[in-house]
């Protein structure tokens, strides 16, 4: 998408067309064969990541992708618990200044990065009143725990439309806040906290997503910009390297990524089971998920390299 196509016609059509099966299933068809590849690569790297056979690092791998996430999940559902955004109800300014600054691990390493392309964020974070971040967050947990109570098994293994995981009812209950806290945070704390429901890696997702669709070959599928979906070509941005820099799409709908990513899953959940005769357990289901889209994007260092003017990678070490 073109930053300066903003508030057009063609950008909102092409807003609701990614919300759109039919759009999603055209482009899940382009996908589905490059996907197989990756995957098939992806476990040959966790059948020889580890000093016994096979199956037994694969094993390895997955107590260690479980446990990896103990830690957050445990915390986030203590700091993030319904009792407890009661009362921070009491006490907003709190709950902005020391919860989600101090306490909260993706905001707390937002703010303490030194890339240049968050910086407009964080002056947007500070300068939001605390109740109004307050009013999100409660929005965002109260959403999060009946949605994981809602959406048990059976429920999870029926979806395979956009509007049956329901995440698109998120946005209908103000779990967002324009320009602060997006579908990137969103996912990243619950995926912690309910990775069974919740996807997760919203940023590198994107990314994959776009190399997933071959890179620049096909990616501005029925886009009338004739743009990729899943990047952000930021030409109204002023650029240190004096180039035109690109991004993730931060306004791709989280609703139709998570389906996305479910569709994902269930194609490496299948090649688990045929290479090593073992089931992945459903209540971490988008754990697997996240460290796929790491794998992915680590392939394409050097493409999101040049998308992003090496910002992120050669001046800090990282790109997310």
């Amino acid at each position: 998408m073109l930053q300066s196509l903003t508030d057009t016609k063609i950008w909102n059509d092409e807003y609701e067309l990614m919300k759109e099966q039919e759009h999603l299933d055209k482009v899940w068809l382009i996908i589905k064969p490059t996907l197989m590849d990756y995957v098939k690569q992806y476990l040959d790297g966790i059948a020889i990541s580890g000093p016994t056979s096979a199956n037994g690092n694969y094993t390895l791998f997955l107590n260690k992708l479980i446990t990896g996430n103990d830690k957050l999940n445990e915390k986030y559902h203590e700091i993030f618990g319904l009792d407890m955004m009661d009362e921070y109800g009491e006490a907003v300014d709190d709950f902005k200044n020391q919860i989600l600054k101090k306490e909260c691990d993706v905001i707390r390493k937002i703010l303490g990065s030194k890339s240049e392309s968050l910086n407009e964020w964080k002056s947007k974070f500070y300068g939001v009143k605390a109740q109004k971040i307050y009013d999100t967050f409660y929005n965002i947990i109260d959403f999060s725990y009946d949605y994981d109570e809602e959406l048990d098994e059976d429920v999870m293994i029926s979806i395979d439309e956009i509007d049956e995981n329901r995440l698109a009812e998120m946005e209908e209950g103000a779990c967002y806040l324009n320009g602060v806290i997006g579908f990137g945070i969103v996912s990243n704390i619950l995926n912690h906290m309910y990775p069974r429901v919740i996807p997760g890696n919203y940023k590198v997702g994107i990314y994959s997503l776009h190399f997933l669709t071959g890179n620049f070959k096909k990616n501005g599928i029925d886009m009338p910009s004739e743009t990729s979906e899943f990047i952000m070509v930021k030409d109204l941005t002023h650029s240190k390297t004096g180039i035109i820099e690109a991004e993730h799409n931060y306004f791709f709908p989280f609703q139709t990524f998570g389906l996305y990513t479910l569709r994902i899953y269930r194609v490496i959940e299948q090649e688990i089971n045929k290479r090593f005769g073992m089931k992945y357990p459903t209540d971490y289901r988008f754990l697997i998920t996240n460290d796929f889209y790491n794998f992915v994007t680590t392939l394409h260092r050097e493409d999101i390299t040049n998308l992003t003017g090496n910002d992120d990678i050669l001046k800090y070490g990282t790109i997310w």
